[in-house]
C-alpha cells in the first residue's frame, strides 16, 4: 500500500482523532502467494484473476468467502465495542461512515442501532455492483449474504451519498432512505503548484493507476500512425504515465513503437502529480473495459477539470462521466474501440498545440461546483437539514 505523508498536512491539528490499533490479513496473504515484500497490487481484483498462480486464486476465494464483505470485517466488533462506550460520554451529532470497505458501513449500521445516533453512509463506489464483484470467487450462499447486507445498510441509514447519477438509480431500487448524489472534488489549494515543463513537447499525461483491464490500445496505435506519418507528431509527441503502470499497458506501447516516446516516472506524491497534470497539453483519463463503467466517475477526473487541461476521455459515451466532460465543455469521451475518433481528436489538439490555441474552453462555472469547499458546503446543508 502506497502511503502519500504529505497529505497528513490537510487534517486540522483541531480536529479530535481517537485511535485504535487493528488487524490487518493482507499480511498473512503476501506471506502466502510469495509476494512479502512487495506491495499489493491495487488492481489486482479487477484484472479478472486470470494469469495468476494457483496460491493466488486460492488466496482469492478465501478473501471472497471467508472475509466478510472485506478483509477489513477484523475492524468491525472492536469498533463498534470502543465506540458504544466512547458515545455515551463523548455523544456527536452524526454518525458518518465511508466506503468501500464495505466494512465501514456495517459499524455504522450497528452503531445505529446500538446508539440511535442519526447515520449517513457514503459510498464512493458500489458494492455488489462494483465492476470486480463479479469476478470474486463467491459461492451463490456469499452473493446473497452481501445482497442482503447491502440492503439493511441503505435502507437503515438515515442518510445515504453516492458519487454518481447511476449509484442513485440502483440504490434507490433497494430501499425508500434518502439519497444524494455528492461527487468526489477537488482541492482548489492543490491547484497552486508550478506546472511541469516538458520542454515543447505536445505531452500527453496519465496520472494514477494504469491497469490492465483500462489499457486503451486503439490510442496507442492511433498515436503511433500519427507519429508514423507526421514528422511534426513524431519529433514532439511525449507520453508520461505518472504511478503505477500495468505490465500489459506497457507490452502494448512497445509493440506499437512508442517506448522511445514514453516516460514511465512512477509514484510520486499527490501535489507532484497535480504539477504533472497542470503541465499536459492533453490529459488521458481511460476507463475499465466493463459495462458498470457507465456510472463510475473516478476521482481523478475532478482533479483534470481543475487543472484546466483539454481531457481525453476512453470508456462509455453515454456513461455519468462522459456527461460530466460535456457539461463542463473539458473533453470528449470516446468508445474504447473508436480508433479514427480517438486519432482525429489528438490531431486536432496537436494542431491546435501547434498554434499555441486551444479547442476547449471550460466552463469555469460548471467545474467551481465541483470544489471542496462547495461539496462540504453541500454535505453541511443536508446534516443541518435533517438534524
Amino acid at each position: 500500500m502506497t502511503r502519500d505523508e504529505e497529505l497528513l498536512k490537510e487534517v486540522s491539528p483541531d480536529l479530535k482523532v481517537w485511535k485504535r490499533p487493528i488487524f490487518e490479513p493482507y499480511f498473512w496473504y503476501k506471506i502466502f502467494t510469495g509476494k512479502r515484500k512487495r506491495a499489493i497490487n491495487p488492481g489486482f481484483i479487477s484484472d479478472h484473476v486470470q494469469n495468476v498462480s494457483i496460491k493466488e486464486r486460492i488466496a482469492l476465494f478465501i478473501r471472497s468467502n471467508f472475509f466478510f464483505p472485506d478483509p477489513r470485517c477484523f475492524w468491525r466488533r472492536p469498533s463498534v465495542r470502543y465506540l458504544s462506550k466512547r458515545l455515551k460520554t463523548e455523544p456527536v451529532d452524526w454518525i458518518i461512515t465511508t466506503g468501500p470497505p464495505q466494512s465501514m458501513h456495517l459499524i455504522g449500521r450497528d452503531l445505529r442501532r446500538k446508539t440511535n445516533i442519526p447515520w449517513l453512509a457514503d459510498f464512493r463506489d458500489p458494492w455488489t455492483g462494483i465492476y470486480y464483484f463479479k469476478h470474486l470467487r463467491m459461492t451463490p450462499l456469499q452473493v446473497k449474504r452481501h445482497k442482503k447486507a447491502e440492503q439493511s445498510v441503505v435502507r437503515e441509514a438515515d442518510i445515504v451519498t453516492v458519487v454518481s447519477p447511476q449509484m442513485k438509480r440502483d440504490f434507490t431500487s433497494l430501499q425508500h432512505t434518502q439519497i444524494e448524489v455528492i461527487p468526489n472534488g477537488f482541492d482548489e489549494d492543490d491547484f497552486k503548484v508550478e506546472p511541469k515543463n516538458y520542454d515543447e513537447k505536445f505531452a500527453i499525461i496519465h496520472t494514477g493507476l494504469f491497469t490492465k483491464d483500462a489499457n486503451p490500445n486503439q490510442l496507442w496505435k492511433a498515436l503511433s500512425s500519427l507519429a508514423n506519418t507526421t514528422s511534426d507528431f513524431r519529433e514532439r509527441l511525449l507520453i508520461v504515465l505518472v504511478g503505477q503502470t500495468d505490465g500489459a499497458v506497457k507490452e502494448s506501447i512497445e509493440e506499437v513503437g512508442l517506448s522511445s516516446y514514453t516516460r514511465f516516472v512512477g509514484y510520486v506524491s499527490h501535489l507532484e502529480a497535480v504539477s504533472y497534470q497542470k503541465g499536459a497539453d492533453l490529459l488521458l483519463l481511460s476507463l475499465k473495459k466493463e459495462p458498470e463503467s457507465k456510472g463510475i466517475i473516478t476521482g481523478k477526473l475532478f482533479e483534470y477539470l481543475a487543472a484546466g487541461k483539454p481531457v481525453l476521455g476512453i470508456g462509455p459515451v453515454e456513461g455519468d462521466l462522459a456527461r460530466i466532460l460535456s457539461q463542463c465543455n473539458a473533453g470528449v469521451m470516446y468508445e474504447f474501440e473508436d480508433f479514427e475518433g480517438i486519432k482525429q481528436y489528438v490531431k486536432k489538439h496537436f494542431n491546435a498545440f501547434l498554434r499555441n490555441s486551444s479547442i476547449h474552453a471550460p466552463l469555469q462555472e460548471e467545474i467551481a461546483t465541483y470544489s471542496r469547499n462547495n461539496l462540504c458546503e453541500k454535505m453541511a446543508a443536508l446534516l443541518g437539514k435533517n438534524r
